[in-house]
């Protein structure tokens, strides 16, 4: 790995599971194919905007579970004794940040296609809270895995929201979705690990639900989605925040300056006399943010944090 300048001694490093792939050859135009774990066909397209394009949804015609194989939490062995060997060779020194991403609600819009998804969820709603049960018990292997690998946190990535709120009623995950979650990061407390959540959207719906759960860091990487007061007002000195620069709008697509106002009025709303703030760099790609906005916020970062 090549740090960008001005992070080389950055103290927490932040590495992903996203899938596991069999190679299923490539498109006419050569674009390639692949299949994830859970059977999605997947297809890698030539524009660098989009990061894939789902083909195929397994259960998208499916009412029930009959004939459908859960993967095996061994497939993931390679991607993890890879990890452990890097982390204990090069990063030893580091806080490793484990991020299982996607989160159980983005497994199910690849496995029901997201329109079926939610058809599904008003006409066979112990279907969809069956599977769900199934990937979180999936992805509680993942954190033994990721424990072994030398992970000091485990921080899970989901949606359940889009801009303007929850993509369904609250109530409805309330009843029969919240009490995994719980379960998820009681287990991790329960490894050893710190745990951590990035929900994409405005959840404020849930908020309170999610306060009362293990959760020590409550990531946001788009926090102009929400607003950066309501985000303040509600979790400041409660809980561990992580944030950046919005990553919809302006890292992507704003001047260096504006990112460096941001980035400073996010380290000076957020952060405590006693800490409680996590600044997160990331470069990303396809689409790639362009260089001199990263750079812009590991300047500013810079002059701030505590080394």
């Amino acid at each position: 790995m090549k740090f960008l300048h001005g992070t080389e001694d950055f103290d927490s490093i932040w590495a992903t599971y996203h899938w596991t792939f069999k190679d299923e050859g490539k498109t006419e135009k050569g674009e390639i194919l692949r299949r994830d774990e859970w059977g999605v066909l997947q297809k890698v397209p030539f524009d660098e905007n989009s990061t894939y394009i789902i083909l195929e949804n397994p259960l998208k015609e499916k009412n029930n579970l009959k004939d459908y194989v859960f993967p095996k939490p061994e497939i993931t062995k390679p991607f993890f004794e890879n990890k452990k060997k890097i982390i204990s060779e090069k990063y030893f020194d580091r806080f490793i940040c484990g991020y299982i991403d996607p989160g159980p609600f983005l497994i199910e819009y690849n496995l029901f296609g997201f329109e079926n998804f939610f058809i599904k969820l008003i006409d066979n709603l112990p279907f969809i809270i069956e599977t769900i049960e199934n990937i979180f018990q999936f992805q509680k292997e993942l954190v033994v895995l990721w424990k072994n690998a030398g992970a000091h946190m485990i921080n899970l990535i989901d949606e359940i929201a889009g801009n303007s709120g929850l993509y369904f009623n609250p109530d409805i995950w309330k009843k029969h979705f919240k009490k995994y979650y719980i379960d998820f990061f009681k287990f991790v407390h329960q490894n050893g690990l710190y745990t951590g959540l990035l929900l994409d959207g405005n959840t404020q719906a849930i908020w309170d639900d999610l306060l009362e759960m293990e959760i020590d860091v409550f990531q946001f990487v788009e926090p102009n989605v929400i607003g950066l007061e309501k985000i303040k007002e509600k979790f400041k000195g409660k809980k561990c925040l992580k944030s950046n620069v919005d990553m919809l709008t302006t890292l992507g697509t704003y001047s260096p300056e504006k990112v460096k106002f941001e980035t400073k009025n996010l380290i000076e709303n957020l952060n405590t006399k006693e800490g409680g703030f996590i600044f997160s760099i990331f470069r990303w790609y396809r689409p790639s943010y362009p260089l001199e906005n990263v750079l812009s916020e590991i300047e500013i970062v810079n002059k701030y944090r505590k080394k």
